[in-house]
Order: C-alpha cells, then structure tokens, then sequence
C-alpha cells in the first residue's frame, strides 16, 4: 500500500482551476480499485490518498498523468507501507 501526499505548490487559485479535472481523473482509479480512500488535506494545502493493489511503477505513471501534476499546480510524494492492523471493515486490505 502507498500514503500519497500531495502538496499544492501554486496559490490555491489556481489549483482550483484543475479540481474538477482532477477529481474526475481520480475517480476513475477509484473504479479500478487503485485508490481506496482520500480527501483534501486541513488547510487545504494538498490532499492524501491511499493506494492499494498497485506497484510503485504503475502509480507513479497514473500520479504524473493527474492533471494537479500535468499543470505543475502540485507535487507528491509517496509512503510505503504493508498494513498490519486496521478496524474490522477494512481487514480486507491486511494481507
């Protein structure tokens, strides 16, 4: 599993400019089950995701085609870790 950390690096202004964009481009990873959880960040200076059934390879080509990383509005960096513990509806993820 991966913790992505996203980071805005241009005023929120223009970040928002892409929201809906980005939105729309992460859901579809949501559908394929690359992303399982995620939100913006408080402030909203960024966001985090969690990532599961992905190598490190295939997400970072899905994270630099996000539109936040096309447009050079933010940056991200990655965690990862193999979950040991979790509540009992997310023990699916512990392998």
């Amino acid at each position: 599993m991966f913790i992505i950390n996203f980071n805005f690096i241009k005023p929120i202004e223009e970040v928002n400019k892409y929201t809906e964009l980005h939105r729309a481009y992460v859901a579809k990873q949501y559908e394929k089950e690359k992303f399982i959880i995620g939100g913006p960040k408080t402030p909203r200076n960024g966001g985090v995701v969690v990532s599961n059934e992905c190598s490190k390879e295939e997400l970072i080509i899905i994270l630099e085609n996000d539109p936040l990383i096309l447009e050079r509005v933010a940056e991200y960096d990655l965690i990862e870790f193999s979950p040991l513990m979790s509540s009992q509806n997310l023990s699916s993820f512990i392998k």
